[in-house]
């Protein structure tokens, strides 16, 4: 477990651990997409992760979540920065992930008139949260380059807003399915114009947006999420393995903060196949790399120790233990979690998981 707790580089920072809290939603934002007490209190109960990344978090009132928190206003903005002075009061690093959802989403959620996005018009067969539990998503509508140009400036002042919030850095979401996975990848974008066809065309909005993040903030504040592999929300055909060795080599030239890597679902095990084309890879990676994705202590530390991973991003762990560090330290005993509490409502299963010393 000492490799876990060996201070390392991440961008310009130095952080104390190995052990990230990765993006969970939880969908407890206000109504107006603003954070309440005791979505602060919740970040900082966890600020001893070397660092913290908050959850995914709207670009603009089209992103397509459901009680999600946003950074397009300015309360959003003042609420988050409650958070961050919170975080950085106990020594914290936060980045927050910049998020639109893209096809993974329904029209319920959406301003009234407004329609769900996407590259292309390709439904999605994976249900997706609305306000009353689980429904099929709307098919998307193909974005226009007039849309695209409009959304490249959301995620353009999303970092601005950022900054403005407190936070220390910034990760880009494009993994999952959500919106710019879809562009990345030819099963879901069949575009004929400058943002489809080939690789090239296809990394076209996230070389711009991150390009974009690199002026607000520089490179080494700035990460970025991918899922190779991952078939969440219908996602992972394709030529999977050119189409992210592309991705991955391209990012791999601005001196990005880390990459962070979703190598594997909750409650699902990776096929050997798909291992194989995510071990290939990480050899187009230089910098920091985070793993995510059903690790424990004891196999994210081997990852880490064999210098296969610079950090592991815990996301149920950290959840249900708000001292994880200190439990994976002392090799104490693990909270038990309520998957009932997961999404939406208030502190119970949010801010009452008891600490060590309770």
């Amino acid at each position: 477990m000492s490799t876990l707790f060996t201070p390392t580089k991440i961008g310009r920072y130095t952080v104390r651990n190995r052990i990230f809290m990765a993006p969970m939603s939880r969908y407890r934002a206000l109504k107006d997409g603003s954070n309440s007490d005791i979505t602060t209190q919740y970040y900082s109960q966890r600020a001893s992760a070397g660092l913290i990344i908050a959850e995914s978090t709207q670009i603009n009132n089209c992103a397509g979540g459901v009680n999600s928190p946003g950074i397009y206003t300015q309360e959003q903005v003042k609420s988050w920065q409650k958070t961050t002075q919170a975080v950085h009061e106990k020594d914290g690093l936060i980045f927050v992930q910049l998020w639109h959802a893209g096809r993974a989403s329904h029209n319920s959620v959406l301003p009234k008139g407004k329609e769900v996005v996407a590259p292309s018009s390709i439904a999605s067969q994976q249900e997706v949260m609305v306000e009353n539990g689980m429904v099929a998503p709307t098919s998307p509508k193909a974005l226009t380059l007039d849309e695209i140009k409009q959304l490249r400036a959301d995620y353009a002042q999303a970092s601005i807003n950022a900054l403005k919030a407190g936070f220390d850095g910034i990760e880009i979401h494009a993994a999952g399915g959500f919106l710019v996975d879809t562009f990345l990848q030819e099963t879901t974008n069949q575009r004929n114009d400058q943002y489809g066809g080939s690789v090239e065309n296809r990394f076209r909005f996230l070389k711009e947006i991150t390009e974009d993040a690199i002026e607000i903030w520089g490179a080494d504040r700035i990460g970025v999420k991918l899922s190779p592999t991952s078939e969440y929300n219908s996602m992972g055909d394709g030529d999977v393995a050119n189409t992210f060795q592309f991705v991955i080599t391209q990012l791999n030239s601005y001196g990005l903060a880390f990459l962070e890597v979703n190598e594997e679902m909750p409650f699902s095990q990776l096929a050997p196949e798909k291992r194989a084309i995510l071990d290939n890879l990480r050899t187009y990676w230089d910098g920091p790399y985070i793993a995510n994705g059903n690790y424990t202590a004891q196999t994210g530390g081997k990852r880490v120790d064999e210098n296969k991973a610079t950090a592991i991003s815990f996301g149920r762990l950290f959840l249900a233990n708000p001292d994880l560090p200190e439990r994976i330290k002392q090799n104490a005993t693990f909270n038990e979690l309520d998957p009932s509490t997961f999404y939406g409502g208030g502190s119970q299963g949010y801010t009452d998981y008891p600490f060590l010393d309770k």
